[in-house]
């Protein structure tokens, strides 16, 4: 039976004032059928009550994924039941005021569910309600349930589309439903895709099996993805014997040949090894640029530090290797239980490669191959480690010197192929030197081998890369960099310039700053440009570009942060949602909407009501009416509010219009206080304000009265 609505309604609209809606978590109801293979049923119950309250207005919903998290955090997963101690604390973490849960009964063939409405702080149950039916009508039995609660807090629906989503023909089906989300749950995404695809096949009209499909299908893709960057036992056993092998200190050259051949192949199974472990402390979602994730760098730095160790020490004794015996060959070798291990660990089939070229490419690239695969750090080595910069330029500069003293030495028949050892390091130095920045020192470089080699085969190359470097040719990236600068030095006046410049110049911090870069990027846009009605749109997107490379460097802070700037600079809330919903979803925005614009307070001085689309403002031309209008997107309500100015700066509201839910248009008084006054196009409004509006039913007169309401809103 129903508890009084008066008193769930109070209940709900007791809720914090800075929250527009209550907010509420569907905790998994008991399972008090008397058979445990109903324990599962919980789950899935738990997924429709929140799938369908979420198609009501008045009342914010916590996802079941989050809810778990909890339940794993506060290790619940094995218990049946709530008490009222631990719905109080499930609550808390999850930022709930009210919490639903209730108890599972069944007598075959009825079923009857027993839902209870919880207090979270004081764990005090302030409503329930009840429903009995057939097994087999248990769509009916939910939505019934549902029906019973959300009419006790005057809750409208928003979306009937929404609610047709939890339409699971039977009770089997949203048993074989709830097993696969508990296999999900559980991180057994294979099983739980296998079981999901099942109970979509024998359902194909259950919306919410279907969606849920596709999640586990991304969870599956994403799990894969990380599943072959563990550090595998397979992997840690080769990181265990390497160590091993590599603590023999003796002497090199006083090796035979197998023993040399054994000590680079455990050298190159070490570098494999290390760069599988620094990708722990790395993000992993864009596979070819992986950024040293916030809080890891100490971990990160040892790692890159002991794989510059490993390859130097092999970079010296391959050469030595090659000085002992100039025709020996670069086959590795392995034993072949290692040979296994390395197959298993997924870091590929072992050789040994160019590690000089590969110690250069780590260092300024931050380019490295852990077997399979192949990814560039950032911040790079070199950034990270400036003395190792400076040794690999050293070490470059003394081969490619060594490589010039041989040409003239050179036999006419081995001639040709000195000459290109010698281009090609001429080459490689100039590359080096365009990548850090030092385009002159790489001009220089260029011209030496036209210089040294008036006729070879790289002339029209090195002639090339001369007449990009200088300006005579069109390079893409220097253009990019001048609109930048532009953009900088002119005060961002043209925001083609800031579109044009911004994403290849962050980029390029990007790899060699790491996050740092995001925070940079933006300090020196802010230092330099004013921001305008003309390039705000411009500005809104460096920031749109932030958040977006933060969330996909697993920084949702940071990602919550710049598009918490987007939206004041001029970004779109609603294209903002879309880019966390559809490219960035594992980073939720939180609080962001409601902390750029809002409008809400209460209703009759008991319900909270929130206005949450068209926040704007204006102003007229002459400066006397100032307008706050706000808007619905679920409902054609909305509200104005038409203040005149009393003074320099200041205004007094006049008139409120309100259009309600069922498009009646009231006329009431209201009293405003502009707590900030947007000084142009594109900035807000803020303040707080009341409004009272008389409406007759029946014959008879009553008042409806806004209070406590707050404001900030875009002036248009």
């Amino acid at each position: 039976m129903l508890a009084p609505a008066l008193l769930l309604a109070a209940a709900c609209a007791a809720a914090p004032a800075e929250n527009a809606k209550p907010v509420l978590t569907v905790l998994y109801f008991d399972n008090q059928t008397g058979s445990a293979d109903y324990d599962v049923l919980r789950k899935g119950l738990a997924d429709m009550i929140i799938t369908d309250l979420v198609a009501w207005d008045g009342v914010a919903v916590v996802e079941r994924d989050k809810l778990e998290a909890v339940i794993g955090e506060l290790k619940l997963q094995h218990t049946r039941t709530f008490d009222q101690s631990t719905a109080a604390k499930v609550g808390k973490l999850l930022g709930a005021q009210y919490l639903l849960t209730g108890t599972l009964h069944s007598a075959a063939p009825q079923l009857r569910i027993d839902a209870r409405l919880i207090q979270a702080e004081k764990g005090q149950v302030v409503a329930s309600a009840s429903v009995r039916g057939p097994q087999e009508k248990v769509f009916d039995l939910e939505q019934e349930l549902v029906d019973r609660i959300t009419a006790g807090i005057d809750l409208k629906v928003k979306n009937l589309a929404a609610r047709r989503k939890v339409k699971v023909p039977d009770l089997d089906v949203l048993l074989a439903y709830s097993k696969a989300i508990d296999l999900s749950d559980q991180g057994k995404e294979k099983e739980a895709q296998k079981a999901i695809q099942a109970v979509v096949s024998r359902s194909p009209a259950f919306l919410m099996a279907r969606e849920r499909k596709e999640q586990i299908l991304k969870r599956l893709e994403e799990a894969e993805k990380r599943r072959a960057e563990v550090v595998t036992g397979s992997a840690l056993e080769l990181g265990r014997l390497s160590e091993a092998a590599l603590k023999d200190d003796s002497a090199f050259d006083k090796l035979d040949e197998k023993g040399q051949r054994q000590r680079l192949s455990m050298r190159v199974v070490r570098g494999r090894f290390l760069a599988r472990l620094l990708k722990q402390h790395l993000s992993w979602r864009r596979e070819s640029l992986r950024v040293v994730l916030k809080g890891k760098e100490v971990e990160a730095l040892k790692v890159v530090r002991a794989w510059l160790a490993n390859q130097r020490h092999l970079v010296d004794e391959r050469g030595l290797q090659q000085r002992l015996n100039p025709h020996v060959s670069s086959r590795l070798e392995l034993e072949p239980e290692l040979i296994n291990l390395l197959q298993d660990a997924k870091m590929g089939s072992l050789d040994l490669g160019d590690p000089f070229d590969d110690w250069v490419r780590f260092v300024v690239e931050g380019r490295v191959r852990d077997g399979e695969a192949t990814y560039n750090l950032a911040p790079t080595p070199g950034d990270l480690e400036v003395e190792e910069r400076k040794l690999v330029l050293d070490a470059l500069d003394q081969r490619v010197q060594a490589a010039l003293a041989r040409v003239p030495q050179a036999e006419a028949a081995k001639r040709a192929e000195v000459e290109r050892v010698a281009t090609d390091l001429l080459l490689r130095k100039a590359e080096v030197l365009v990548l850090l920045g030092k385009e002159e020192e790489a001009i220089v470089e260029y011209q030496r081998v036209l210089d040294a080699f008036p006729t070879g085969k790289s002339n029209d190359r090195a002639e090339r890369r001369i007449r990009l470097l200088i300006g005579a040719e069109h390079n893409h990236d220097r253009g990019c960099r001048e609109r930048w600068a532009k953009a900088l030095k002119d005060g961002c006046a043209d925001d083609m310039d800031i579109r044009v410049g911004s994403g290849p110049v962050l980029q390029g911090r990007i790899r060699h700053q790491g996050l740092a870069a995001l925070a940079a990027h933006a300090l020196e846009l802010e230092k330099a440009c004013q921001i305008t009605p003309r390039n705000r749109s411009a500005v809104a997107s460096v920031y749109r570009d932030l958040a977006l490379d933060a969330a996909n460097h697993e920084d949702c802070e940071g990602f919550r942060s710049w598009f918490r700037k987007y939206v004041e600079a001029d970004g779109s809330i609603s294209d903002m949602m879309g880019y966390q919903k559809n490219w960035t979803p594992w980073c939720e925005l939180g609080e962001v909407v409601r902390s750029v614009l809002w409008m809400h307070g209460k209703l009759d001085r008991d319900w909270s009501f929130e206005f949450d689309r068209q926040l704007t403002s204006v102003l007229s031309h002459d400066g006397k009416r100032l307008i706050l209008n706000a808007g619905k997107e679920s409902s054609p309500e909305a509200l104005s509010l038409y203040l005149d100015a009393t003074g320099p700066g200041t205004f007094a509201c006049g008139l409120a219009q309100w259009r309600q839910r069922s498009n009646e248009h009231l006329e009431g008084t209201c009293h405003v206080t502009v707590t900030k006054l947007a000084s142009q196009k594109g900035e807000f409004d803020e303040g707080t304000f009341d409004a009272t509006f008389e409406i007759k039913e029946q014959g008879f007169a009553r008042k409806k009265v806004l209070s406590e309401g707050n404001f900030r809103v875009r002036r248009q």
